[in-house]
């Protein structure tokens, strides 16, 4: 049955990459632009000694094929011998995955355009793989690009990527063993052959979901409910990796808490528990709760999309009503789960956003508190001095004068007990009147430089 919607975009193929004429209708109409973005990102392995491609076939016989190709040209050879001709309700998987969710995609850049070649995608694919590059650190951590849908009278494609929250415990002791990753995916299905082409992008070679749709497609009766309604593997993804983010919510909680505790019932004049380390880890955890909104709202989005592919199939009659009816409830559940997960993100990040001020703060009185009581001892031992100097002028000219006669080189005492004064006192002022004014001098200059300092340093701020 030929869709409603068809006669839209009647005449414009579905496979563009091969052909001349530019795709205007796709988000990546111009695909020598996005491979030149995937190249300088470094998307694709540079050597075929790393690549490995895993392509698993459904026939409508309930045949399970499975092959894994490592180089260019494996996967033509075996593209050559296997025929396009899958029959109905056919699915094929084809799998590529990173060494780490830090590297680049485990393909060449020929194979992967081999692959898009295969699957008969549209040039939106082109922008799939550029979320998986090569780095260093974790930049585009909230970024999630837009889902994609595009309806065809031949096919329905759809391309998203999901990102979750993973625990690789165990590692090693004092670091976070919670990290977000991504997987792409694309689905394009057939009205003609009601066939189901998926690819899928994987951060590591070791993926949960991956090894689940396996068991899945070894069980008739789990293979027999694939076939049946060609959606039914995105909610096997989303189930594999939704209840994740509710442990990791309550892990980046968890790390808050015992902080926030501490905080609250700091006491300004005795030792803090709590210092710029604490401030430090509340505000990473703050971050972490910024980057899931994007995400959460990305997710809502593909949910969206799969809503419209889910109506545009029911419309065309490729599933029933029932299954129509079930994955409707199905993506609106997961939707409002979706919704939930970052209404409480959104509350742990303005709790940890409190509890930050509230350290800064307390950071704050208490170094004010340590100012004050500082001030107070300088204030205290500044009262002493003026009371030292007050008792030393007292003294000083008594002390002086019992200096000066008790110098018996210029002073002595004839037989009548008078003071007789030497006649090279005069050494005594030559020494003593040159040595003051040298003093006088130098605190003089010292004043000055410092005013001429001080006031060209003014001049500068004023400038």
């Amino acid at each position: 049955m030929t869709p409603s919607y068809a006669p839209a975009i009647e005449g414009f193929p579905d496979n563009l990459l091969r052909s001349d004429i530019i795709d205007l209708y796709s988000l990546v109409p111009y695909t020598e632009d996005c491979q030149s973005r995937a190249e300088a990102r470094r998307c694709f392995s540079l050597s075929e000694s790393l690549c490995q491609v895993t392509w698993t076939d459904v026939d409508s016989g309930d045949l399970v094929t499975e092959r894994t190709l490592s180089s260019l040209a494996e996967l033509r050879g075996y593209r050559s011998l296997h025929s396009t001709q899958r029959g109905g309700r056919a699915l094929r998987f084809l799998s590529i995955n990173q060494r780490n969710s830090w590297r680049p995609l485990n393909v060449t850049r020929m194979m992967f355009d081999e692959i898009v070649d295969i699957v008969g995608a549209s040039s939106n694919l082109f922008e799939l793989p550029l979320s998986f590059f090569q780095k260093t650190i974790a930049v585009e951590e909230g970024f999630t690009s837009a889902p994609v849908l595009r309806l065809s009278a031949e096919s329905i494609e759809i391309i998203y990527i999901i990102k979750y929250a993973f625990d690789k415990s165990p590692v090693d002791k004092g670091r976070d063993p919670w990290v977000l990753r991504q997987t792409g995916v694309y689905h394009k299905y057939e009205f003609a052959t009601k066939n189901s082409t998926w690819l899928f992008l994987n951060p590591t070679t070791e993926c949960k979901f991956q090894d689940r749709l396996k068991r899945c497609l070894l069980s008739p009766a789990e293979r027999s409910t694939l076939q049946r309604n060609p959606l039914l593997i995105h909610s096997m993804l989303f189930g594999t990796f939704f209840p994740a983010w509710r442990e990791y919510l309550r892990h980046l909680e968890g790390r808050m808490l015992p902080i926030a505790n501490i905080t609250v019932t700091a006491e300004i004049d005795k030792p803090l528990r709590v210092n710029h380390e604490s401030l430090t880890a509340v505000r990473n955890t703050e971050n972490r709760c910024l980057a899931m909104q994007p995400i959460f709202r990305s997710l809502d989005k593909t949910f969206d999309v799969l809503h419209q592919a889910n109506a545009a199939l029911g419309e065309c009659g490729e599933i029933e009503k029932h299954d129509l009816q079930m994955m409707k409830q199905l993506l609106n559940n997961y939707s409002a789960t979706v919704n939930s997960y970052g209404q409480a993100a959104w509350s742990l990040q303005s709790r940890t956003s409190r509890i930050a001020a509230h350290i800064t703060d307390t950071l704050s009185f208490k170094d004010a508190y340590i100012s004050k009581r500082q001030t107070e001892f300088m204030l205290r031992d500044s009262t002493t001095v003026r009371v030292i100097t007050v008792v030393t002028l007292v003294y000083l000219p008594a002390t002086f004068m019992a200096t000066l006669l008790g110098m018996n080189s210029f002073f002595e005492m004839d037989e009548s007990r008078h003071i007789v004064v030497s006649p090279q006192f005069w050494i005594y002022i030559v020494c003593s009147v040159p040595l003051t004014a040298a003093t006088l001098c130098y605190w003089w200059y010292f004043q000055k430089a410092k005013q001429r300092t001080e006031r060209s340093t003014t001049e500068a701020m004023m400038v």
